[in-house]
């Protein structure tokens, strides 16, 4: 009985990986947006990468310490991306809209949402950078299954 239970939730869940990127107090901001993602109740942490330090890409800064999450929940796509944010925030994100590409405290990016592969919204999902950087991809590879 608690097999088939689990299997229908595994069902419903919605399984996603999210890329983590901090270049302010990297160590410190990463391990505060890890500690309010384990404590929410928006998602379920299954794994998480080993740190991938990299340089900037398209700006000038410090190095970034990236890492992936293999994570699972029950709400949508639009609602988790706003849930990411709001961890973001309380982590001392300050976002400029004229500015994409500049130091950030914590970054949390949905790359990849079950096996969906088109847009949602302005999101093009499986993210088309994960190809392109090693940031992205290594940490990946030690979490997707």
């Amino acid at each position: 009985m608690w097999v088939s239970l689990l299997s229908a939730l595994q069902k419903i869940m919605n399984r996603f990986y999210v890329l983590v990127g901090s270049n302010i107090d990297p160590q410190k901001n990463v391990k505060k947006g890890l500690q309010y993602l384990e404590k929410s109740n928006a998602l379920v942490l299954e794994e998480v990468s080993s740190e991938f330090i990299s340089k900037p890409v398209g700006m000038e800064g410090s190095d970034f310490l990236n890492l992936v999450l293999r994570c699972s929940t029950n709400l949508e796509f639009l609602d988790m991306v706003g849930n990411l944010k709001e961890i973001e925030t309380l982590c001392g994100r300050k976002r400029d809209p004229d500015n994409k590409f500049t130091s950030r405290t914590l970054d949390l990016d949905i790359i990849c949402w079950n096996e969906f592969e088109g847009m949602i919204g302005s999101y093009k999902l499986p993210d088309p950078d994960i190809e392109k950087y090693d940031y992205i991809k290594v940490p990946l590879s030690e979490v997707k299954i």
